[in-house]
């Protein structure tokens, strides 16, 4: 059991490590060299290296901006929250400033700035949902909108977030110009949807709900031919007051079609519903994996 522990504590360092690594190339690679603002501490970094760099004719490099920003956050929390609560959050932190340094000898990929805004964004994603997915964060302004939440509880994390990231994304505008900061925006809603996939899974299916007269013949149906569960729900019609009973499924994307037929030649008047599903954790699909540790 301890050795089933240590290893998952390794691997939960080794993704933190993948991860940062991945958002490091995608900085060094397609982001900073295209003036993306992405926000985030790593995007005010962007700024302030320009600005140096226009003004005093030094650089100000990302990985510096992100330590040097990230240690009074860090202060702070651990007055307010205790060091418990930053967990792998500062090892998360001082590896992605770190991996900055060593990937920031690779050169720019690609001079199209859509295609730069696109996988830019979708290498971004990759390595936040890896980060994320192992319970952990690289600080920044996530920390920051924790810290601000303390004293401004009527206000929700998420909205202190966007807040400061869009301020950043704004402040932008007026160093690079509106042109980068458009293509920013792009990435920032592609960020978002691929971190979305890595944390849920690949694995999407579909939720079904059928409410027919012929319930229990479709049950069997889906048992039998599908080879999928059912569950039957109770229900009742809101002008009728009859008993509905309602079949609900939850089956894998390509099984879509063959359940269609299965209740159509049951019951053409079947009435059905069919949801998209991101993540499915249980017996028939992936189990259900909890690491207090």
């Amino acid at each position: 059991m301890e050795n089933l522990s240590k290893s998952k504590v390794f691997l939960r360092y080794l993704n933190i490590i993948i991860g940062c690594t991945i958002l490091a190339v995608s900085l060094n690679v397609f982001l900073k060299p295209n003036n993306f603002v992405l926000g985030g501490v790593t995007g005010f970094g962007i700024i302030l290296d320009s600005v140096f760099e226009n003004t005093f004719g030094i650089p100000f490099p990302v990985s510096l901006s992100n330590i040097l920003i990230n240690i009074p956050l860090f202060l702070i929390a651990y007055k307010l929250f205790g060091f418990k609560f930053l967990g792998n959050t500062i090892f998360a932190t001082f590896f992605l400033s770190f991996a900055l340094e060593m990937t920031k000898w690779l050169p720019p990929f690609t001079e199209d700035i859509l295609l730069a805004a696109v996988f830019g964004a979708v290498l971004d994603g990759i390595g936040l949902g890896l980060i994320i997915k192992n319970r952990c964060s690289t600080g920044g302004t996530d920390l920051m909108a924790i810290i601000l939440n303390k004293f401004l509880k009527h206000i929700e994390i998420s909205k202190i977030l966007l807040c400061i990231d869009f301020s950043i994304i704004f402040i932008g505008i007026f160093v690079f110009g509106v042109r980068p900061t458009l293509y920013a925006l792009i990435s920032v809603v592609i960020v978002s949807k691929v971190i979305g996939v890595v944390v849920s899974g690949f694995d999407f299916a579909k939720a079904v709900f059928i409410i027919s007269d012929k319930s229990d013949k479709i049950g069997d149906s889906i048992l039998n031919i599908i080879s999928r569960g059912a569950t039957s729900l109770y229900g009742e019609g809101m002008y009728t007051k009859n008993r509905k009973d309602i079949i609900f499924c939850i089956v894998k994307q390509k099984q879509i079609p063959e359940l269609k037929e299965v209740v159509g030649n049951i019951d053409s008047n079947a009435f059905v519903v069919i949801a998209d599903v991101s993540e499915v954790m249980g017996q028939g699909f992936k189990g259900i994996i909890e690491d207090k540790k």
